[in-house]
């Protein structure tokens, strides 16, 4: 087997073509993540994007966009963006990620989002469900469904059905809502979010926004995004930027004006989503792992999505792995407060790595990290 590690001009249109027709072969990767076309955009934006092509007597059995970091390190395509990720690999091959990886002359990859394919290459991940709603009995059927198992949800839902029509003359939902306004504000209240809650503002960088703003140029027979939105009496009540296949819908960024909390505005976005998604499709809805409520609340499903460690090698003497080992060493044996910081901001640390290209951005990033979450222990320290 043979291996190359190409850039985006480096890919013929035969590649292309292999790659899509690998793809669509297998539902698996029906997820719009895994669209080649969307990994050729980030590599309009960003220049770490690599193509790993796995070759099988010269014809093309694997394909793996991602990030080519220094160490030889991968890190998802997409960086912060891309909630599934790995492999596109064709079903007749025996080729692990392990393999894969080595092959193309990197040590390993750091995966938030790592489809399930192989159990070698999953030994050292740890797991959770991602959350699905399928749609494809009708609503109808969801919402009976749903409603006998979380009863007071539902119930909640219905009165603040009632207080909309008691508080306001027009609720609309919009679909696909083509606004400027709307997708302006929906950024805005996100990085909002993002400063309100001290997490790394991944929509910063100027790839991230350039990236955003061709998915919105973009469209394919698999591929699109869409934003849907919810007002109230004319004002903005929440909206949701999903990514798009044929097959499945996949949240992607959403957030909701504060004013409106008393009405569950993002529950009822969702729920009118959900609705018009089971009258016209796609059938699944993809929330991604956790335990939000409305996660829980609207999905019927769920499929196992991995994170931590894939390695080509169980141990490399690099520089950048040695000091992870260190940093991960001080958190055992420093006591206190400090150890404490350390470990949380090393969990920030792989979304600084994911969004920020530069080491100086990723270092700063790093340092606000940090210097917060000190911060936040002293003011948590009792008198």
């Amino acid at each position: 087997m043979k291996f190359r590690l190409l850039r985006e001009a480096d890919m013929t249109e035969d590649l292309w073509q292999a790659f899509n027709t690998m793809r669509d072969a297998n539902p698996i990767y029906d997820d719009p993540f895994f669209d080649p076309l969307y990994a050729q955009l980030v590599a309009e934006v960003r220049y770490d994007v690599r193509f790993a092509v796995a070759f099988d007597n010269d014809t093309p059995v694997g394909f793996w966009p991602l990030h080519r970091r220094p160490g030889a390190w991968a890190r998802p395509i997409g960086g912060p963006f891309s909630d599934w990720h790995g492999p596109v690999l064709s079903r007749g091959t025996d080729l692990t990620p392990h393999r894969f990886l080595r092959g193309v002359g990197l040590l390993g990859m750091s995966t938030y989002g790592w489809l399930p394919q192989t159990p070698s290459s999953e030994q050292r991940l740890s797991f959770q469900g991602a959350n699905l709603s399928d749609l494809s009995q009708g609503w109808d059927s969801f919402i009976e469904n749903q409603a006998g198992r979380w009863p007071k949800h539902y119930k909640k839902m219905r009165r603040l059905g009632r207080n909309l029509d008691r508080d306001f003359s027009d609720v609309e939902f919009r679909f696909d809502d083509v606004s400027e306004t709307t997708f302006r504000r929906l950024i805005e209240l996100k990085r909002e979010q993002f400063r309100r809650t001290g997490r790394h503002d991944v929509l910063a960088p100027l790839w991230s926004r350039r990236l955003i703003d061709r998915l919105r140029r973009t469209s394919s027979r698999r591929f699109r995004l869409r934003l849907c939105s919810l007002y109230f009496d004319g004002q903005h009540a929440a909206s949701e930027l999903v990514m798009q296949s044929d097959k499945i819908v996949h949240g992607w960024i959403t957030a909701f004006e504060p004013e409106f909390s008393q009405y569950s505005a993002g529950n009822v976005l969702v729920q009118n989503m959900l609705e018009r998604m089971s009258q016209s499709g796609p059938a699944i809805y993809d929330a991604g792992p956790g335990l939000d409520h409305y996660k829980r609340h609207y999905s019927n499903f769920q499929l196992p999505i991995g994170s931590g460690v894939v390695r080509a090698k169980t141990f490399a003497m690099r520089p950048d792995r040695v000091l992870g080992q260190a940093w991960r060493s001080g958190e055992r044996f420093i006591d206190g407060k400090l150890s404490t910081a350390m470990t949380q901001s090393r969990r920030r640390l792989d979304q600084i790595c994911l969004s920020e290209i530069d080491p100086l951005s990723r270092m700063n990033g790093l340092t606000s990290a940090f210097t917060q979450k000190v911060a936040n222990l002293e003011l948590a320290e009792p008198e």
